[in-house]
């Protein structure tokens, strides 16, 4: 009979991938009745030739398999590819055994071709309870949960064994992904397999990296993400629906835990602190081999800030260091910032407590509460919660004279919504130490954070050095000009006598950088490597942000002739209503050219990367808003 079934591995093996459509999916429906037919044949002589054998194949139970399966297929549960596969798998490990054994192959192979739950439960349920093979141990949802955990043991030990092969074991945890069939026996089988999952990851026998992989897994399927998971895993697995519910109002109901509990809490973030701490560990080993971190080193942020700084200073290369901000990196999202500005774990439960006795029935109360609360947290600023070993890593950085990646760093984290990167204090301390090697680091550290004083102090340090003279290195410092114009500083600049020289260094500095893209266009060299990405984003993005910025702090005549300058306009013709016409002409452009997408500026700055793209977005805006102030002025 055997003979009959695997006739299909070589036409399977020919097709590869089989498509999910109705040829394949009404081939597969007349293989399933043949088989059907052959096994009601089978019966009478399988009766005779097994008389007295207990162990021998009973078509019977195959039948069953078969009847179930085949109204899956008609009925779209099973996809033909999934059908195609299920069958090509039984039919390379079964017909070897009783009837418990087969149902237990069938059911594999479902598992490994990647069926749902449902359609499993449903298969393995039907045909144990029409062929009498359920086990005397319990009920249903126990044999399912065995059946569940011998083949995630296997799994786990072929990975144990070196094997790089996971598709198995994606499929295990994705056929348990969606809530189908029974609940109760779903909740029961996902129950004993996290159970298991977390005994193999607490192995401490076990290799790192398998430890890492399976609680990666594990955080994938919670849905819980402290970092980017892998491609692999993201195409190949399903999170599991709703399974902190099913996970924990069992457990709350059943044995009366507290959900807000901090024992419960403590559980909850258990494996992201193990997971975390173990990646940490492999990082950690660049810099010295024998040091480890535990679960215990990030349970909370004084535990970790102690940690960390621990590790600083047993970093003396660059390597090091690059090896810390990759460990930071890992860090991010494991404490977070609450609303209250108090910091949490990251497995804390941030729901609302509708139970709670401070809750007010009456809506007009609950407004008057909010508002407060809500001008409060505006008015504050939100810092990094780590913010305290970012500041030591970045002052490590500015000894190395590692400028662009200290910057960097500070760009990098205005995207995130963990807070800032580092608090006032922070930010004077380096502040005070890059003043001492480079005044306009400093400064430009100082106008990516939202610290005023800082900001001003960093000018009176530049407007110092640059009426010592301006070096060469600084006269296309464009990294400082954008940053002064994201800053919004420029106004407090160009207004007032205290930061007259500043303001006349951007000026000619502006010049500067007009003139080489000029010299650019006229030698028609195109926009084709690095450098000329830089002018075009200088000429498209930069200038007209500056012009609009010096109209707004009402140096209309200036950015005029800046314009008629940059026009190439006749001396002759360099008159104020001249000029105020050009440079109302030339916002106005600029701003269509926005509007109607004309303008497409490539601009790789890897070390700004977030501020130019808010420069970049904002620019519409501040032309919009510039050009009714030049119709007043004119008037």
């Amino acid at each position: 009979m055997k003979q009959y079934l695997t006739v299909i591995v070589p036409l399977h093996n020919s097709y590869g991938f089989i498509p999910d459509n109705s040829t394949w999916q009404e081939c597969l429906i007349v293989l399933l009745n043949f088989w059907m037919g052959l096994t009601d044949d089978m019966k009478e002589f399988s009766l005779e030739e097994n008389s007295g054998e207990t162990n021998s194949f009973n078509p019977q139970c195959l039948t069953s398999c078969l009847k179930v399966f085949m109204k899956l297929v008609m009925e779209d549960i099973i996809s033909p590819s999934q059908g195609w596969g299920s069958i090509y798998s039984y039919v390379n490990c079964g017909l070897n055994g009783d009837c418990s054994v087969e149902i237990y192959n069938f059911s594999k192979a479902m598992v490994f071709s990647g069926c749902g739950f449902g359609a499993i439960s449903e298969v393995f349920s039907v045909a144990s309870l029409e062929t009498g093979s359920s086990s005397d141990c319990g009920s249903g949802s126990q044999d399912l949960a065995h059946f569940y955990l011998d083949i995630l043991e296997a799994v786990l030990q072929e990975l144990v064994n070196g094997s790089h092969e996971s598709q198995n074991l994606y499929h295990i945890l994705s056929s348990l992904s969606k809530l189908e069939g029974d609940l109760k026996v779903l909740q029961c089988v996902r129950h004993v397999i996290w159970g298991e999952m977390v005994q193999f990851s607490d192995n401490l026998q076990l290799p790192s990296s398998i430890r890492v992989y399976v609680l990666e897994l594990m955080q994938f399927i919670s849905g819980k993400n402290i970092k980017g998971f892998s491609t692999e895993i993201l195409a190949n697995v399903q999170p599991w629906e709703e399974w902190d519910e099913l996970l924990y109002a069992s457990r709350k109901s059943e044995a009366g835990v507290d959900k807000q509990s901090p024992d419960h809490k403590e559980t909850s973030s258990r494996f992201t602190n193990t997971l975390v701490a173990l990646k940490s560990s492999q990082l950690v080993t660049s810099i010295s081999p024998s040091i480890e971190i535990t679960p215990d080193d990030l349970l909370n942020v004084d535990t970790a800030v102690s940690c960390f700084l621990r590790l600083c200073g047993e970093a003396i290369e660059n390597l090091h260091f690059d090896a810390l901000v990759s460990i930071l990196e890992e860090w991010e999202g494991l404490f977070t910032m609450g609303k209250d500005g108090e910091i949490t774990t990251e497995a804390s439960d941030g729901g609302n407590d509708w139970n709670n006795d401070d809750w007010d029935e009456g809506w007009e109360s609950l407004e008057e509460v909010d508002k407060p609360e809500k001008e409060k947290i505006d008015d504050s600023v939100s810092v990094h919660p780590l913010h305290v070993c970012w500041a030591e890593i970045l002052k490590k950085f500015i000894g190395l004279s590692r400028s662009s990646d200290v910057l960097r760093m500070i760009d990098l984290s205005s995207s995130k919504t963990n807070g800032m990167l580092l608090d006032e204090d922070d930010a004077r301390s380096l502040n005070e130490i890059a003043l001492s090697t480079d005044c306009f680091l400093a400064l430009k550290m100082a106008l990516m954070l939202p610290y005023k004083t800082l900001q001003f102090q960093c000018l009176s340090a530049v407007e110092d050095s640059i009426k010592q003279g301006i070096p060469h290195t600084r006269s296309n410092d464009c990294e400082l000009l954008i940053l002064i114009l994201s800053s919004g500083i420029l106004t407090s600049v160009a207004t007032g006598s205290t930061y007259g020289t500043t303001f006349s260094y951007l000026c000619y500095m502006v010049g500067n950088l007009s003139n080489q893209v000029q010299q650019a266009l006229i030698s028609s060299r195109g926009f084709t490597n690095n450098e000329d990405h830089e002018n075009q984003f200088f000429r498209r993005i930069l200038f007209p942000y500056f012009i609009s910025e010096l109209v707004k702090a009402d140096q209309h005549v200036l950015a005029g002739f800046i314009v008629t300058k940059f026009m190439h306009t006749s001396e002759s013709l360099s008159l104020i209503n001249i000029a105020n016409v050009s440079l109302n002409r030339y916002l106005e452009r600029q701003l269509h050219m926005l509007q109607t997408n004309e303008l497409h500026v490539e601009m790789e700055c890897k070390t700004l990367r977030n501020t130019v793209s808010r420069l970049r977005g904002r620019l519409s805006n501040l032309i919009q808003s510039t050009l009714p102030l030049l119709s007043a002025n004119v008037s």
